[in-house]
């Protein structure tokens, strides 16, 4: 499972099936359910909280077109 710590500055992207194993960061929501579905994808096949996570994001974010 995957979870998102915010600061002000930037987003940390933990995964808790890897504790202390794994983290990431990123600047945008975006961005960081990106790199936790491809985790999730690359490290826990068959797991689906990242990417629908990922799908809803990029669903209700408004455009960065």
């Amino acid at each position: 499972m995957m979870r998102l710590d915010f600061t002000q500055e930037s987003i940390v992207i933990v995964c808790e099936s890897c504790p202390g194993v794994w983290f990431d960061f990123a600047f945008t929501k975006l961005e960081a359910w990106e790199r936790a579905a491809a985790h999730e994808q690359r490290t826990h096949p068959g797991e689906t909280q990242a990417a629908k996570a990922l799908s809803y994001t990029r669903r209700t974010s408004p455009s960065v077109e």
